[in-house]
């Protein structure tokens, strides 16, 4: 697969408590220093999870997903938001996404931006982040790039209703795991963490950010704001239709690009 350099203009900072050199002098980043603080890794520690940075695009009226193509659609394809994306790619152990994100954006997971990978080189080695994709009922695109990459390490997980399917998967990757029903995603990080995995970038539909923000898998929010008013019936970044409790954010960065028009936002996320 082919991948055109990627190139956009520095953001105007807005807003900051991030100690961070990259951002303070304005290079080339978007959210700046993704590795877990002292404070994030101690709670790490001691829920025995990763690390978490959830990433999402969202529009002016609060929808993540675009009615007339079923994906984030008229809000894709700015280099500065891709850039963002593959900043955590770049950053994190391990990249998880849902099967629907991974039919909707086939590309593999891998910091391919040549600036990206040799930051990732510095910073944690010659070492790839592993893909990591969970599908409730094991409905993975099998054309998908990411199972043609010998050099790319890829993990599926699926919950127990789809234990029938896991040798037809296997023919995808090795390496398949089944995780409970009752608590899939917890289940799924905490073999992460048992496998040494300590920060997560994690790209999912509505419903599956809604579990894992009842879970309290969620540490950091990473949200693009779109200038677009779509409309329809497209989700929000919850889905599922509860409230939930004691769940809040606190601003840590704000960055605005002026050609796209897009605001990004990095949040802590609270829960009480």
């Amino acid at each position: 697969m082919e991948i055109k350099e990627l190139v956009f203009e520095p953001i105007t900072v807005l807003y900051n408590t991030v100690d961070d050199e990259a951002l303070r002098k304005g290079r080339k980043t978007v959210w700046g220093d993704l590795t877990p603080g002292r404070e994030g890794l101690e709670r790490a520690e001691q829920d025995q999870l990763p690390y978490t940075f959830t990433v999402f695009i969202q529009s002016k009226d609060g929808k993540v997903i675009d009615s007339l193509a079923g994906r984030v659609g008229r809000m894709g394809g700015v280099p500065v938001d891709r850039f963002s994306q593959l900043e955590v790619r770049a950053a994190v152990d391990a990249f998880l996404v849902g099967a629907g994100t991974l039919r909707a954006d086939r590309t593999i997971g891998v910091p391919f931006e040549k600036e990206l990978i040799e930051r990732r080189k510095r910073e944690k080695g010659n070492i790839a982040p592993l893909n990591v994709f969970f599908s409730a009922s094991g409905d993975f695109p099998e054309d998908a790039a990411v199972f043609r990459q010998p050099d790319v390490e890829v993990a599926v997980f699926v919950m127990e209703r789809a234990a029938a399917r896991v040798e037809q998967l296997k023919r995808l990757t090795p390496d398949v795991t089944v995780v409970s029903d009752e608590s899939p995603l917890r289940d799924t990080w905490r073999e992460l963490w048992r496998r040494g995995v300590v920060s997560v970038g994690f790209e999912g539909g509505p419903t599956l950010l809604s579990h894992a923000l009842q879970d309290r898998l969620v540490h950091e929010l990473l949200l693009t704001h779109s200038p677009l008013i779509l409309g329809g019936t497209g989700p929000g970044i919850t889905s599922i239709g509860e409230p939930l409790q004691g769940v809040r954010t606190e601003p840590l960065f704000l960055g605005f690009h002026e050609p796209s028009r897009l605001l990004f936002e990095r949040s802590r996320v609270i829960y009480e």
